[in-house]
């Protein structure tokens, strides 16, 4: 899995006071990654945004090195490099013939014309990793206007708009969020957490890693990753590899159903599909019956072995929750999710308190942002608005899991954060056709088989993550996915 910091200035600063290395330096690798991304797609037009920063010597390093290469190139300069290093590298692009204009208010109808029917890339060289607050009037055009044109859009290291928090506070007269619609990313150094925020991503595109000259392990080595990003080498599915097995082998699910019984009807499918070796309904409701899978087992009383429960899942806010919080607390190795509802329940403080004194359990609490928002306010940890939830999602969720270390919490989102055994995993394999309803009880019950069947805490939930995220990606028209078909893509392993 590779490392995610929140520092983004950290590569930077180590390789500039560990190992003496000039930002020239930096920035001919910084130029060379976009370069190569550059002459991949070969267009006739390169059209490059300069801030005064560092980014903006990024952008005429890389004007300079495709000189000669590229039909046409155009560079705007939004203001005067600030920094020697960038003025250097404006001076050398302009030694060899790199056109380059000053911002001026009727220059976007200029570039109109230059850009109409060629085939284009855009370079967003505006602003850098250290950015806050909102765009310049400037700047803000220029987002606007690349969203209107046709072209191939890069980012240098961090689209122009989005904080070192991830968050974008520029907005449009409807509403909207302003920031470079960049279709590619190339990020300088190490992977920075501001790209993998749910802000970020409607705007970063896919993502590349520069090599400003010193490997990752070197940065490792010096200093603590903030995160780690989940990759397919990183998850262990429950692949049966003995020939003489039962279904005992494979655990026993148990969902609790309550009000909403079709929201534990979808969990323990998924279960069952991921390969647990029993699923079982506890329920008093007989109209389960008419619309429940046949390989589903109902009960009134828990099953006596009882692997792993999952309590929430359409159960509701009315029914008493007591006696099942005390089954969890009772079981020998207590194992269960919980989901939805029971982020409602009363003593909910205490509840988790004693649910993370008991270090052998395995339990994983699975909230949607609004259920988060909820889960931190009865803990005691935040009383926040719900959109300061969503926007920080990463910074609240490590401090839950501070509070209670031996709980494993799934902050779900267009990007998952994954907090367990004192590390945070993000997980940005998610699609948007997993904005329907019963998608997050499929991921429920994903966890709930893996650990009946045994898993850690930590491997079930990073597993079924990746997995249900993975999975959605199938589905190439968005509005198509449902909780069952996206169970069935499971099969395809």
């Amino acid at each position: 899995m590779k490392s995610i910091y929140y520092d983004s200035g950290i590569p930077e600063k180590i390789a500039r006071e560990k190992f003496f290395f000039p930002e020239c330096i930096m920035m001919e690798n910084a130029a060379s990654a976009m370069e190569e991304l550059v002459l991949q797609i070969m267009p006739e037009n390169l059209l490059i945004f300069c801030g005064s920063g560092n980014n903006g010597g990024d952008g005429y390093a890389l004007s300079r090195r495709l000189y000669g290469k590229i039909k046409n190139i155009l560079l705007v300069s939004l203001a005067l490099p600030k920094t020697s290093e960038a003025q250097i590298q404006k001076k050398m692009a302009e030694s060899i013939g790199v056109k380059i204009l000053s911002w001026d208010e009727e220059i976007l109808k200029k570039l109109d014309s230059f850009i109409l029917g060629k085939s284009t890339v855009l370079v967003d060289c505006i602003y850098g990793s250290g950015f806050h607050g909102e765009l310049s009037a400037e700047a803000k055009k220029i987002c606007q206007w690349a969203l209107s044109i046709n072209a191939r859009k890069i980012a240098c290291d961090i689209p122009s708009g989005i904080d070192r928090e991830g968050v974008i506070h520029t907005y449009d007269s409807d509403g909207k969020k302003i920031a470079f619609p960049a279709d590619y990313t190339v990020t300088m150094g190490a992977l920075k957490s501001a790209l993998y925020t749910d802000d970020a991503k409607d705007f970063r595109g896919e993502i590349s890693l520069a090599d400003l000259g010193i490997s990752s392990a070197i940065f490792e080595s010096l200093c603590q990753p903030t995160a780690f990003l989940l990759e397919e080498c990183d998850i262990r599915l429950p692949y049966r590899e003995k020939k003489s097995v039962h279904k005992g082998n494979f655990g026993h699910a148990l969902v609790i159903t309550g009000e909403k019984p079709g929201a534990a009807v979808i969990a323990a499918t998924a279960a069952l599909a991921f390969g647990a070796g029993l699923v079982s309904l506890l329920t008093q409701e007989e109209k389960v019956n008419f619309f429940m899978n046949p390989e589903l087992m109902l009960s009134t009383d828990f099953p006596e072995k009882t692997s792993a429960l999952l309590l929430g899942s359409g159960f509701g806010r009315k029914l008493p929750v007591k006696k099942y919080i005390d089954y969890i607390f009772q079981m020998e190795k207590p194992a269960a999710v919980l989901d939805a509802d029971f982020f409602y329940v009363e003593n909910l403080q205490e509840i988790l308190r004693k649910l993370n004194e008991k270090e052998d359990s395995r339990i994983i609490l699975t909230p949607h942002p609004k259920e988060l928002n909820q889960l931190l306010r009865l803990t005691g940890i935040a009383d926040i608005s719900l959109s300061e939830t969503c926007e920080k999602r990463m910074q609240y969720g490590r401090l839950f899991a501070e509070k209670y270390p031996h709980l494993t919490l799934i902050a779900k989102g267009a990007i998952t954060y994954i907090f367990t055994d004192g590390k945070i995993y993000v997980c940005d394999q998610g699609s948007p056709a997993l904005a329907k309803a019963g998608s997050g009880d499929v991921l429920a019950g994903l966890c709930l088989s893996l650990l009946s069947q045994g898993y850690s805490a930590k491997d079930a939930a990073l597993t079924s993550v990746f997995m249900h995220g993975r999975k959605s990606q199938e589905f190439e028209e968005n509005y198509a996915c449902t909780p069952l078909s996206l169970i069935s893509k499971l099969e395809s392993d």
